[in-house]
C-alpha cells in the first residue's frame, strides 16, 4: 500500500472529526467527549441520538454535517478500498511483499534457473522440506514456482545485488543450473565471493567448463547429458542397485537421506542413533572421508551420515538435526 496516499487519507479523516467536534463545541456548548461523540455518530449514521437536545444551530449544522461529511466519508472509504486493492494486486507491490519475507530465511537454498533441470531439484528439495529461493529472470516460469509453495525472485542470477536480495549471505547452499555454462560460471564466483562458507553445485556442458567452475569455487559440477548416460547404463547393468542410489525407491516405507549429525548425537554411537530412531545408519562422513557405519563408530560434530529405513525413521533423525 503507499503510505503516502494511507497517511493522506488518515488526515482528511481525522480532520473532518476534528471539523464535527469544533463545530458542535461552538454550536452546542457540550463537552470535547459529547462532541466527538455526535461527530463519529452522525458521520457513521449508527443514530444513537444526541446526548442532550440540539437547538436550532446544532440541527442546521448536523444537517451540513450530514450532507458533506457522509459524502466525503464515502469518498475516503471508496479511495481506502481502491489503495488496499491496488497493493495486493500491484506486482511491484507484490514483489516487495516477497522479499520482504526473503528477509527472515536462514540456511536456504538458492537455486538459479527454473528450467526443466531447476524444477527437478527444487522438487527433490521440498520432498526434504528445505526452504528454497527461486532465482529467473522469466516472471513466467516463477508464476509455476509460486504455486508449488516456492520463494522465488524476478531478476537475473549473475548480478550480486540479486543474490543478496535472494540472502545469499544467510543461505546454507546455492545451486546454479541456468541453461547457460558462462551466466554458471558468473553465479559460482559471485556467490563465493559473497558467502565463502556456502555450498556451491552448478551445472556444466561439458568438462571444461566444469574444470573452469571448480576453481572459480564450486564444491559439486555436474553435467546433466554425462549422468544422464551414466544413469541409463547402470539401469542396463544394475537396475535396482541403480534405483536405490537414485532415491527412486524413496517411499513410506523405505528411503534413504544424508543427515548432518544432530547436536543431540554428538559423543553418542551409531548403535544408540539407531536405536533411539530406528533408521539404519549406512555410513559416516568425516573430515570428507566415507566411514562405514560400524555400531562402536562414536559420532563427532561435524560428521554427516547416511542413513535408511523409513520415512518416519528418517524425520526422527532429521528432528534431533533440528533440536
Amino acid at each position: 500500500m503507499d503510505r503516502r496516499r494511507l497517511l493522506t487519507l488518515l488526515g482528511l479523516l481525522l480532520g473532518l472529526v476534528a471539523f464535527g467536534t469544533a463545530g458542535y463545541r461552538l454550536t452546542q456548548g457540550w463537552n470535547w467527549l459529547d462532541c466527538v461523540f455526535m461527530t463519529v455518530m452522525t458521520l457513521t449514521t449508527v443514530g444513537y441520538g444526541p446526548p442532550e437536545p440540539l437547538n436550532e444551530r446544532g440541527k442546521l449544522f448536523s444537517t451540513a454535517l450530514m450532507l458533506v461529511g457522509i459524502g466525503l466519508m464515502l469518498y475516503l472509504l471508496t479511495l481506502l478500498a481502491e489503495t488496499v486493492i491496488r497493493g495486493l494486486t500491484d506486482p511491484v507491490t507484490a514483489q516487495r511483499r516477497k522479499e520482504r519475507r526473503l528477509i527472515h530465511l536462514r540456511h536456504h537454498t538458492i537455486v538459479c534457473g527454473y528450467g526443466q533441470v531447476g524444477e527437478a531439484v527444487c522438487s527433490a528439495l521440498l520432498g526434504a522440506r528445505r526452504e528454497v529461493v527461486v532465482i529467473d529472470h522469466r516472471p513466467e516460469h516463477l508464476e509455476w514456482a509460486t504455486a508449488r509453495g516456492l520463494h522465488t525472485l524476478v531478476g537475473d542470477a549473475t548480478d550480486e545485488d540479486v543474490l543478496r536480495r535472494a540472502g545469499v549471505e544467510r543461505a546454507e547452499s546455492l545451486v546454479s543450473v541456468i541453461n547457460s555454462d558462462p551466466s554458471n560460471l558468473y553465479v559460482v564466483l559471485s556467490a563465493r565471493g559473497l558467502n565463502p562458507g556456502l555450498r556451491v553445485i552448478a551445472r556444466a556442458s561439458d568438462e571444461g567448463a566444469a574444470r573452469k567452475m571448480r576453481r572459480a569455487g564450486a564444491d559439486e559440477v555436474v553435467n546433466p547429458y554425462q549422468l544422464s548416460g551414466n544413469r541409463i547404463a547402470a539401469m542396463m547393468l544394475a537396475p535396482r542397485l541403480s534405483r536405490l542410489l537414485s532415491g527412486d525407491v524413496t517411499s513410506e516405507h523405505f528411503t534413504v537421506r544424508e543427515v548432518s549429525v544432530p547436536e543431540a548425537g554428538v559423543g553418542r554411537t551409531v548403535a544408540e542413533l539407531g536405536r533411539e530412531t530406528g533408521a539404519l545408519v549406512v555410513a559416516v562422513w568425516r573430515a570428507g572421508q566415507a566411514l562405514r557405519g560400524r555400531p562402536e563408530e562414536v559420532l563427532q560434530a561435524g560428521d554427516t551420515v547416511l542413513v535408511a529405513g523409513a520415512a518416519a525413521e528418517i524425520e526422527a533423525v532429521e528432528a534431533r538435526r533440528l533440536t
